[in-house]
């Protein structure tokens, strides 16, 4: 076998055409968003209502939904995008989305918005006109001293303050230096005005990791909403926060004062449509392709079509799935992994996992949960005809080793469903085994 470092160049690629990284920003990246994306054009509900929302003038605050692996934060990535470099009433916006944690208070959140503002400037204007403005200089330092008191790692931290390309935190956040709300806020404002002055109407604020928040701690959640809402409200800032389905409902609803200041209903990101994942893997391979015109497609488009079903549209979960058939097809074999090959690597990774995890009583349940699109307690004792009892203590042991998810609670019914990587035991997707 020969070492290089391309996975990817028998088939004609510089690059993986199924990276689930969101886009990127950069004109000069591989796969940058103004070319890359594809699907949700802006006569599409979700296009034309998120295109409102930052038509209204002075800020404002919305949620983003759908479920997870369908493309919502790239969705609005390139909304953001667009705002900032092709309206023409421009938008500022951090290069990549903020990641909220569950130990955040209100200070935390702030000081996250403020380092990511910064590296922006860093990035937009360049590290002396950064530096000749005290207000920049100021925030800089205070957001340096919150990552070298609070976000330790082990090497180098290139994330909040004036790292250009971050934006992530991990959730330790004790130590903040001591500047109360009143101080933050008016740091807020003063780059909002700043912003203005460099030709800007506003600044995006894109907020991610709801998906685990909610699944933690709901209330939690809700109560740090309550105790952000005045934040929130700070003039020239558009707030966008990306979660799943009924996140508003379960958080933001309940609490009238924080729904009072959101924007109408929650904003709902649905799957792309079969044809449009194909049309966006079809894109990738030319963007990627090292010699124009000569590429071999790594899978079918039956295949992908099969996937598509497979995962309910959720375009990561394919792309993830593609990845991994790669990843297991011997170097030598040319040309498009038959079906055949690629259904059997799916199915036997998904059974080795299981069978590496469980009891074999235990994967035959999991088997049996994979062929439904979600369960309770009830539904899968009556599936697998067990007792209510063991059925819970699997549910238990699953969602613990990370092969089931919870979904939602209607009243005292929980709803989980298999995860993505578990799916293709699922009848019909899973080869046969033998013991």
């Amino acid at each position: 076998m020969d070492l290089t470092q391309n996975l990817w160049e028998r088939f004609g690629f510089s690059d993986n055409p199924y990276d689930t990284r969101a886009l990127s920003f950069s004109e000069r990246a591989l796969l940058p968003i103004s070319k890359a994306f594809i699907g949700r054009e802006m006569d599409s509900t979700e296009s034309y209502v998120i295109t409102n929302f930052f038509r209204n003038p002075g800020g404002g605050r919305v949620v983003v939904e759908g479920d997870v692996g369908v493309g919502k934060t790239t969705f609005v990535n390139y909304h953001r995008f667009l705002w900032e470099h092709e309206a023409q009433d421009r938008l500022l916006t951090p290069s990549s989305e903020i990641s909220v944690y569950s130990t955040w208070t209100a200070q935390a959140f702030v000081m996250s918005a403020l380092g990511s503002l910064v590296g922006r400037f860093l990035v937009l204007k360049g590290k002396e006109w950064v530096h000749a403005h005290d207000l920049l200089s100021e925030v800089a330092a205070l957001t340096h001293v919150y990552i070298e008191r609070s976000l330790r790692w082990s090497g180098s931290v290139t994330v909040l303050g004036t790292g250009v390309g971050g934006s992530r935190a991990i959730e330790r956040t004790s130590n903040v230096p001591d500047v109360g709300m009143p101080q933050l806020i008016s740091y807020l404002e003063q780059i909002a005005a700043l912003a203005y002055d460099e030709g800007f109407a506003g600044i995006t604020l894109h907020f991610d990791n709801m998906e685990l928040l909610m699944q933690a701690d709901p209330e939690a959640l809700g109560r740090f909403f309550d105790e952000i809402r005045d934040v929130l409200q700070t003039p020239g800032y558009y707030f966008v926060f990306v979660a799943p389905a009924g996140f508003f409902q379960t958080v933001i609803a309940p609490r009238e004062r924080v729904r009072s200041i959101f924007f109408g209903q929650p904003i709902v990101v649905p799957p792309l449509s079969e044809h449009e994942v194909l049309a966006v893997l079809q894109k990738r391979y030319e963007l990627l392709t090292t010699e124009a015109g000569r590429w071999v497609s790594p899978v079918s488009d039956q295949l992908v079509a099969h996937l598509y079903n497979l995962f309910r549209g959720r375009i990561r979960f394919v792309m993830d799935a593609i990845q991994n058939i790669v990843s297991y097809v011997p170097e030598g074999l040319p040309g498009t992994i038959s079906d055949g090959m690629a259904l059997e690597i799916l199915s036997t990774l998904a059974y080795e996992r299981a069978s590496q995890l469980l009891t074999p009583t235990e994967r035959d349940v999991l088997v049996a949960a994979a062929g439904v699109e979600e369960f309770t307690n009830a539904s899968l004792t009556e599936l697998t005809e067990k007792r209510k009892q063991n059925t819970a203590i699997y549910i238990e042991k699953f969602v613990r080793l990370g092969l089931v998810r919870r979904l939602r609670q209607e009243g005292s019914e929980v709803f989980y469903e298999v995860a993505a990587d578990m799916r293709p035991l699922s009848p019909g997707s899973a080869a046969s085994h033998e013991e």
